[in-house]
């Protein structure tokens, strides 16, 4: 009879343990869906902007213009999403339904509070700033980057509200609600390029800004009802929030290093030739777009997962979500990373050669390319191993990394725009963060005890190995194949380079027993056994 009952209960374990590995597959799937149709959206978006705008004098100005205003935004994003998580996770289990309405409306308020006053300030220093950061601007290119820049500044207290609300959507585990709000973006810069573009200009740019701000609210509302009381509370002396306030420095310049890198490179590609800004800008769009679509849906459900393993008092539990997604992330991106290096050329002009973009143009931007992807797992991990120490309320840690690499980027760039111009800005970039995201892994080795990472790193060079050998298809493929001007021809080569390439690697792999490899074929075969 004893031994029937625990049959029964180790029954009941692993079927909830299956459960959740189940669980956990879908909503990353269903993420990952939707971040993909939300970052597609705004890929047409590019595409269409660059067709009606090229990449000349008046594109350069609104790309610094929205990188200025980009700023606060992103340094808001990350002070919210890097630490009101695990505290948000520590007071559910904790509290009671009442004082996580205070809390999570006393966020949204004092946050809301502390947009309109940035804006209010950067409205009205927005000549000075630009000044200062777009130094390599003539003077009426300058004046219009300060005006684009005030006519988006109004928006940012309701996109900062926006963060908040989808941070306590991702608290909850709602994860789908809270990536919604990548769409009124592409929706109100599509509505003004192609509506207004021919009246108001570039200008219209700066108004579909304005507007998305306030449509990125309004779409997370619906998704709040039930889930948070609105209370009209504007206490700063919660001690919950002054907590959320002592970690939110240092986990600022942490979560914001890479949107931070790409601004320095900006505003040392002012000195470059004009259109080399705004090249060199679409080139890093193409990698937020990737970056968005396979690391954003991992980093977002895992940062709730690694958050519950720390209220749990697990750490170790966080070092072994860091060693799987290492791997997944290594599967999926190096083959990417190896075509994309090899094609850029066709990947840009696949993208952006439209309208009055020109093959100039698309030289410019595939030699920023080809720099910047190869940084991409390093881009990845680095972010995933930030929100690992910011699950274990360790901000200052990534803080101090994040301010040697932006240091050493900036050296980099010094050193590197002379020789390569753009080229060199984008590799910079790439070194700085492969150089913070092995020190940030080691680091994070002496903060939770050893992780035995041995069978890891052995997974991580089979996976390298079967890539390179993909990039020598590229190579083979790329040099066989009949060079293409137009898009259609880009798209032929793309699809034949990269089918071929692609077929190299699962096969590499599979001989190499890349287990994550393995793993996914065995849950497709379960799937198409049904």
């Amino acid at each position: 009879m004893n031994k029937l009952l625990f049959e029964g209960e180790a029954k009941k374990v692993l079927y909830s343990v299956s459960a959740k590995k189940k669980s956990l597959f879908q909503t990353t799937m269903a993420v990952t869906l939707v971040i993909f149709i939300s970052k597609a959206g705004g890929f047409l978006r590019e595409i269409i902007m660059t067709a009606y705008y090229g990449a000349g004098m008046e594109m350069d100005a609104y790309n610094m213009a929205y990188s200025l205003y980009y700023v606060p935004v992103l340094l808001f994003n990350s002070c919210i999403t890097s630490t009101l998580v695990p505290l948000y996770v520590k007071l559910k289990k904790e509290g009671t339904p009442k004082r996580l309405d205070h809390f999570g409306s006393n966020v949204v308020n004092l946050f809301a509070f502390f947009a309109i006053v940035v804006s209010i300030f950067m409205f009205f220093l927005a000549g000075p700033l630009v000044r200062l950061t777009a130094s390599g601007f003539d003077p009426g290119k300058q004046r219009l980057t300060a005006e684009l820049l005030q006519r988006m500044l109004p928006s940012l207290p309701f996109l900062v509200a926006s963060i908040v609300l989808s941070s306590i959507l991702n608290a909850r585990e709602k994860y789908l609600a809270a990536q919604l709000t990548g769409f009124p973006l592409t929706f109100a810069l599509l509505i003004a390029t192609i509506g207004f573009s021919h009246t108001a200009g570039i200008r219209a740019l700066a108004w579909g800004v304005f507007v998305s701000g306030i449509l990125q609210v309004a779409i997370l509302l619906p998704a709040m009802k039930g889930l948070m009381k609105y209370r009209l509370s504007f206490d700063i002396t919660d001690p919950v929030f002054r907590r959320l306030m002592v970690l939110a420095g240092p986990a600022v310049l942490s979560m914001a290093v890479n949107e931070l890198n790409h601004m320095v490179d900006k505003m040392l590609a002012t000195g470059l030739p004009e259109g080399h800004l705004s090249c060199m800008s679409l080139a890093y769009r193409l990698i937020t777009f990737l970056v968005g679509v396979v690391l954003v849906p991992l980093e977002t459900i895992t940062f709730s997962r690694m958050s519950i393993h720390t209220a749990s008092h697990d750490e170790q539990g966080v070092g072994k979500i860091v060693k799987r997604c290492a791997e997944l992330v290594a599967l999926v991106i190096f083959p990417i990373i190896a075509v994309g290096a090899v094609m850029s050329g066709d990947v840009i002009r696949l993208a952006y050669r439209h309208g009055i973009f020109s093959e100039q143009s698309v030289s410019t931007a595939a030699y920023a390319l080809t720099f910047y992807i190869v940084g991409v797992f390093s881009f990845g991990m680095r972010d995933i191993l930030n929100r690992a120490f910011h699950a274990c309320q360790d901000t200052r840690t990534p803080m101090l990394n994040s301010m040697a690499t932006v240091v050493l980027n900036i050296v980099l760039n010094v050193l590197l725009v002379r020789m390569m111009g753009v080229g060199g800005l984008a590799l910079a970039t790439s070194l700085s963060a492969t150089a913070g995201a092995t020190s940030l892994l080691f680091l994070l080795r002496r903060r939770i005890g050893r992780i035995r990472g041995r069978k890891t790193l052995e997974q991580l060079l089979k996976t390298a190995l079967a890539a390179v050998l993909c990039a020598f298809a590229c190579l083979v493929m790329d040099r066989i194949l009949p060079p293409a001007h137009g898009s259609v021809g880009s798209f032929l080569r793309l699809a034949a380079g990269t089918g071929v390439s692609f077929l190299i690697y699962a096969a590499a792999a599979r001989l190499l027993r890349v287990r994550e490899l393995d793993a996914a074929l065995k849950m497709i075969r379960s799937k198409l056994g049904r």
